[in-house]
């Protein structure tokens, strides 16, 4: 953005500039310009629009809209919480809970086990497609002097009605 400048007095648009949100669209909108105000005048400027984070937190990897297939690391957590039909929060796993089951399923069929990290980064990936949802994602105050949060309930990851196999 540095080397964009307002047409219509030429000062140089920086990152105080204003972005009009309404440019911006939903998560998945493939827009490569956004509408930019002009810090001095006030013009509206479209400029090249670079995506820091498409998705708000809680709903998954910004670049699943570029995913084409689901891949072995992808289909793991997908087959477990299809196979053992966990489609709503009280049936639910933790993150550690899905990787012991995806761990036993790997070291049967003698296939690499993902780390726990690579499990959140696929689950992530899965969230953005709309596949598999986590919740809760609010947190609690637990003392404020401190300023220590925790999450509300213990978050739990599922199927949602669209990674469901066979119910669409």
């Amino acid at each position: 953005m540095k080397s964009v400048k307002c047409p219509n007095c030429g000062h140089a648009l920086t990152t105080k500039s204003l972005f009009k949100g309404s440019d911006v669209g939903p998560p998945g909108t493939k827009t490569g310009t956004t509408t930019v105000v002009c810090s001095n005048c006030g013009h509206a400027v479209k400029v090249p629009r670079t995506v820091i984070r498409g998705n708000p937190r809680g709903e998954g990897a910004h670049y699943s809209d570029t995913i084409t297939e689901i891949g072995k690391p992808r289909s793991l957590p997908f087959a477990i919480l299809n196979e053992s039909k966990i489609n709503d929060y009280e049936s639910g796993l933790s993150r550690n809970e899905l990787w012991l089951r995806i761990r036993r399923f790997c070291k049967e069929n003698r296939i690499p086990v993902p780390t726990k990290g690579g499990l959140s980064g696929r689950l992530s990936e899965l969230a953005g497609l709309g596949l598999v949802a986590c919740r809760p994602v609010e947190t609690e105050l637990i003392d404020e002097p401190t300023m220590k949060f925790r999450a509300s309930r213990k978050p739990r990851w599922f199927l949602t009605k669209r990674g469901i196999v066979g119910a669409n």
